[in-house]
This record gives structure tokens, C-alpha cells and sequence, in this order.
């Protein structure tokens, strides 16, 4: 089977010829190329090569994430403002987000009566004023020249790219950073309604946007961001009420697209897996990081969505060839025992990984998968 039958196979819970392997490719290549988190950053062409070479030398992989979260046109979106490396930090650090109160209450009216461009026009205006409308649009098309490009050369390379666009999730997970989480905790209670209504239409451009972008740089699968509406952060009500809607909203139309949502599950998730039951079956990936318990997942989900993950990052770090490969043979014995299974890490690779642990999840899915 080719890497992308093997990815369809685990997604319709059939069973492949072997587990799909794909790791979450981040920063790690930089530190496994040689080169510093900056280069990594700033130069695409650096970026791609360091991508391609570590899934080569420590693959095969079936996908691989193109680094997106290290593309600094993608984390302009973000809501916050971002430390640089080789600007605000060393060249060889991790780029970090400050989280402060840069959205306002106004901003929910903003969005709802304006729309999404006029939202993001606006946060991008507060963080970046020196950036005008000319410059912003180039860094846009520039970033969906760059991914439509270089998902062309990882399939070229023997794997799939593994999403089209990364979707950061219902409105809470993008507000809760741009007002920061206790106001935006605070807004549930305080303005429900003036939230619901921005939530609408949040989901519902978003998605568009999301759609037209996978169709661009034809890759079929959309990244879903999970993490701060995870039951760690908010109740099972507030959750049901504020973005259960979004997310059902986002996951229909995506597959009524012929697109495959890929819920990125950070932070521990157990607890509402079962409210992921009334999603469609056979067409999701749920993606954890190791918080969650994979194991609870695969029995109460293991007939509705394809689990992937999720060797440990403290593991792939600081421990043992030998503990990887045990882990991973559990994960593919019990996890993947009847098909519906992609072998991933838990969340990204840690730059500081060891690379025979990362070369590990290939080798055990070519001794057990």
C-alpha cells in the first residue's frame, strides 16, 4: 500500500498492511539538521530541506506535518505577540507566545457584525502596525505558495502531507488567548450571548476559509486546534454550550467538503470522549498528546474515529530506545489491534528529542505494525 491508502485505510478503521507512522514535525528538525531555530524559521527553502531529511533518515513516514507552526506567516494570525528567535531570543530557541488582554469585548462585535477578515485585519493592525495591507497580503499568498509547494515535494519524498490548513479551533480557543483565559472565562458567565453570536459566525467563515485553503494546496485533511477548551479549562457545560455547536458545525461541512478533520487534542481530553461519539463515524482523526488516555479512547471511540498518537515528549527526551520501543509496541498491539491507528508522537517532537528514539516509531511499526 502507498502512504496515502494506508492514511485512508486507518481513517475508515479498515486495516493497512501496516500502521501508518506520522509523527508531529516541528522544530525538531532544526535540531536534528544542524541549523538554528531561526534559519528554520525565517528560510523556507532551509525549512523544507530539514523536514525532508529527517523523514528520510528516520522514517519511513506515511505524513508528516510541514512545520506549520514554526511558518511565520501562520503565527502572525495568532492573537498574541510572538518572541522571536535571533530577534527577541537566542537564534537557537523555540519562538515563544507573550499572552496578554489584546482582544476586547467590543472585538466579539466586531467579528459578528464585520466578519473574520475585519477581526483579523484589526489584531494584525494592534501587533504589527508597521505591516500594511500590501505587505499582508503577500505574507498570506506567500504562506499558501509555500505549503501548496512543498506538500508537492513530501509526496514526492514516498509520504503525505498531513493537513491543508490549520484551523485554530471554535472562537473560545482563539479569544482565550487574545483576551487571555480568565477574561475570556469571565465572558461565558458575563456576556453568553454577545459570545454565541461571534461563535457563529467565527465557525462558519472559518471554515470556509479552511475549505477554499485544503482545496488550494490540495491536501484533504484539516487541522482542528483543541486545547483550552479541554475539560482541564472549562466545564462539560460551558463546553456542550459555547463549542460543541462550532465544532459540529466545522466537522459537518469539512466532510460534506470531502475533507478530513483532524481533532488536535492537547491537554487531557478523556472525559468528554464520549460527547465525541455523536460526531460521524469513519471520517475523523483524533489526535492526542499524551495527556489523555489513548487507551480509553480506543474503547470508547475505536468504532467512530481513527486514534492517533502518542509517544510520550518526555519519553522521545530522556527515555530509553528501549522504553520507545515498548511503548510503541503497546500502542500498535492494543491501540491499533483491528486497523483505525496512525503511530504519531504526543503532540510535537521535542526539539531536544533523541534520534534513535524518534527513529524508533518507524522501526517499530516495521517490527509489530
Amino acid at each position: 500500500m502507498t502512504s496515502a491508502e494506508r492514511i485512508a485505510a486507518a481513517v475508515a478503521l479498515e486495516k493497512p498492511d501496516r500502521v501508518p507512522v506520522g509523527p508531529l514535525l516541528d522544530h525538531y528538525a532544526a535540531t536534528y539538521t544542524g541549523i538554528t531555530k531561526q534559519e528554520f524559521m525565517q528560510n523556507r527553502k532551509s525549512r523544507i530541506g530539514a523536514i525532508l531529511k529527517t523523514m528520510k533518515d528516520l522514517g519511513p513516514w506515511d505524513l508528516t506535518f510541514l512545520a506549520e507552526t514554526a511558518i511565520p506567516a501562520l503565527l502572525k494570525g495568532a492573537p498574541a505577540r510572538v518572541r522571536w528567535p535571533g530577534v527577541d531570543l537566542p537564534a537557537d530557541e523555540i519562538h515563544q507566545f507573550e499572552e496578554f488582554e489584546l482582544l476586547t469585548p467590543d472585538d466579539y462585535d466586531l467579528l459578528q457584525e464585520r466578519g473574520l477578515i475585519a477581526l483579523m485585519k484589526d489584531v494584525a493592525r494592534r501587533l504589527y502596525p508597521e505591516m500594511g495591507m500590501l505587505q499582508g497580503l503577500k505574507l498570506g499568498l506567500g504562506f499558501a505558495w509555500e505549503i501548496r509547494r512543498h506538500a508537492r515535494m513530501v509526496r514526492a519524498a514516498g509520504a503525505e502531507p498531513a493537513v491543508g490548513f490549520m484551523l485554530p479551533g471554535p472562537l473560545y480557543e482563539y479569544f482565550s488567548l487574545g483576551r487571555s483565559l480568565g477574561p475570556m472565562s469571565l465572558d461565558l458567565y458575563d456576556r453568553p450571548d454577545q459570545v454565541k453570536a461571534a461563535g457563529k459566525r467565527w465557525a462558519k467563515e472559518m471554515t470556509a476559509l479552511a475549505i477554499r485553503f485544503a482545496g488550494l494546496v490540495k491536501v484533504p485533511r484539516v487541522f482542528i486546534g483543541l486545547s483550552r477548551s479541554s475539560p482541564a479549562l472549562i466545564s462539560p457545560r460551558h463546553f456542550e454550550e459555547f463549542v460543541l455547536p462550532e465544532l459540529e458545525h466545522m466537522v459537518h461541512h469539512l466532510i460534506d467538503a470531502g475533507l478530513t478533520p483532524l481533532f488536535h487534542c492537547d491537554m487531557n481530553w478523556t472525559k468528554n470522549f464520549p460527547l465525541f461519539r455523536r460526531f460521524p463515524a469513519k471520517k475523523i482523526i483524533l489526535e492526542l498528546d499524551g495527556f489523555s488516555d489513548i487507551f480509553q479512547a480506543k474503547e470508547i471511540l475505536g468504532d467512530r474515529m481513527c486514534i492517533m498518537g502518542d509517544v510520550p515528549a518526555y519519553l522521545t527526551a530522556f527515555g530509553s530506545k528501549d522504553e520507545v520501543m515498548a511503548y510503541c509496541r503497546r500502542l500498535i498491539q492494543e491501540v491499533g489491534k483491528d486497523g483505525g491507528f496512525i503511530l504519531s508522537s504526543g503532540c510535537s517532537i521535542p526539539a531536544n528529542a533523541k534520534a534513535e528514539n524518534v527513529k524508533a516509531l518507524a522501526e517499530a511499526a516495521q517490527e509489530w505494525g
